[in-house]
């Protein structure tokens, strides 16, 4: 009923709308930053049992989870990169149909005695004793805590043999299962996705089972870079908008199409950026899973700001499609300074989204979840994208994100579609470079995994010339 009466409100024009939408956006990205929200167990709803239909939903969706970054940046302060709390992944039973690769195969991590990762003590793994290979000793010094929430503790520490810096990400097992974050991160390679380095288990005096994912470490965060010109009262320049959106796009067509993943929880907390080569890539698979057609997921998913209509609706057969929702508002939010739909609630978010897309027609309810056809909406007219951002704004950037902030899941265009389009074609200039200079992070080194099923013509708008073998 309170999303009814605020959708009412706005249609009789008593909620105004400007380039600002959602009213004071700063306040609700603080009281975002800073909430510590309630945990969902398991794949299961948690649903009013007073209310019903769509109102049922919300009510659920009134617990909003905010997502926790696996890996954030260093010199985190409390609010800007602060770990949220989220849905817990240990404890789900691995998909084994979609860990069929050799790579799944390997042996169980090393046990550890003790606590794992904890401030200033050296822990001692061993790696490798498989196919006549000997066994190495590989010891991490855990230097300082950088974030932790209900998922578990991230450490930066350092590889006392190499001298590099990782983060360990240190999370309460579950053992009658395994853990499906791991599962996914052992099958993944590319350039603009976290790579995971070793992984050891490590057990402590009540028995308790920990997993400690050893993770490249990269100093800063998307959330951070723009937050930082937030505060100098500057946008992020528009090549920086460009590389991250971009590289954000390419992680996920290989998530979505290579590797057969859903990430679901796409936010600028967990999307990584090198400060000096802007490379970006995306961490945090603790919400990532492997969507089979039929088979029903959990729809409270994905960080609020970020989430897609259709899981705000209810729906538990969706697509990939929800992670380009939440590209879209992540550009949204990059080019604007803050978020696009800075929702309090579930209720909220859902009112969010209709002030600037307007009421969703029947069809496209449909398309999102076809249980709620019947369901009456007030009619609220969409507003239009260019008052949305200001008028210095590339129509290109404005022409993507209304491509992917659509009602209509099948309608968002895919990762690789966002890649060609003409927002990113700057990039693709044999003369681009960084602000300083310096060469851009490598952008066109697609494989052919990657491209598989690409048309001639998308391949061409994607590969500049210059860059063809």
């Amino acid at each position: 009923m309170n999303m009814m009466r605020r959708i009412k409100s706005i249609a009789s024009g008593r909620t105004s709308i400007s380039s600002d939408p959602g009213g004071d956006s700063s306040t609700k990205r603080a009281k975002f930053d800073q909430e510590a929200e309630s945990k969902v167990n398991g794949e299961a709803h948690f649903v009013d049992r007073g209310a019903t239909g769509l109102e049922q939903h919300m009510a659920s969706t009134s617990l909003d989870n905010a997502a926790s970054t696996s890996h954030v940046a260093s010199n985190a302060k409390h609010g800007d990169d602060q770990i949220h709390r989220r849905v817990p992944v240990t404890g789900i039973k691995d998909d084994k149909s979609s860990m069929n690769d050799e790579k799944m195969q390997d042996a169980e991590p090393t046990v550890v005695s003790g606590n794992g990762a904890e401030t200033g003590q050296v822990i001692a793994t061993t790696v490798g004793g498989r196919n006549g290979q000997p066994k190495q000793t590989i010891t991490y010094l855990a230097e300082r805590v950088v974030g932790n929430g209900s998922f578990g503790v991230v450490f930066q520490a350092k590889c006392l043999e190499m001298g590099e810096a990782v983060a360990i990400k240190k999370v309460l097992q579950d053992k009658r299962y395994k853990n499906r974050e791991l599962q996914i991160m052992r099958i993944m390679d590319h350039p603009n996705v976290v790579q995971l380095k070793h992984c050891f288990f490590s057990t402590t005096e009540k028995d308790e089972v920990y997993l400690n994912l050893v993770l490249e470490y990269v100093s800063e965060t998307v959330y951070k870079v723009s937050r930082q010109y937030v505060k100098m009262n500057q946008h992020v320049p528009i090549i920086y908008v460009q590389l991250y959106a971009y590289q954000i796009c390419r992680a996920l067509n290989y998530l979505h199409n290579v590797v057969g993943v859903c990430h679901r929880d796409i936010k600028p907390q967990n999307l990584l950026v090198n400060p000096h080569t802007h490379q970006l890539k995306v961490c945090d698979f603790g919400s990532a899973k492997k969507l089979v057609p039929g088979e029903p997921n959990i729809a409270y998913i994905c960080s609020r700001y970020y989430r897609a209509p259709e899981l705000i609706f209810g729906a538990s057969e969706y697509t990939t499609a929800i992670d380009m929702w939440s590209v879209g508002c992540v550009l949204a939010e990059l080019l604007l300074g803050h978020p696009l739909f800075p929702g309090e609630s579930g209720v909220d978010q859902l009112v969010e989204i209709i002030k600037i897309l307007g009421t969703p027609t029947r069809e496209e309810i449909k398309c999102m979840n076809p249980n709620y056809t019947e369901f009456k909406f007030p009619q609220i007219k969409a507003h239009p994208w260019h008052k949305v951002f200001h008028k210095r704004m590339p129509s290109e950037a404005v022409d993507l994100i209304s491509r992917l902030l659509q009602y209509s899941p099948n309608l968002r265009c895919t990762a690789l579609e966002a890649c060609a389009h003409p927002f990113f074609n700057d990039l693709r200039d044999p003369n681009a470079s960084l602000p300083n200079g310096r060469a851009l992070p490598p952008l066109f080194d697609f494989t052919a995994q990657e491209l598989a099923g690409a048309s001639t013509e998308l391949r061409h708008r994607l590969i500049p010339e210059h860059a063809r073998n």
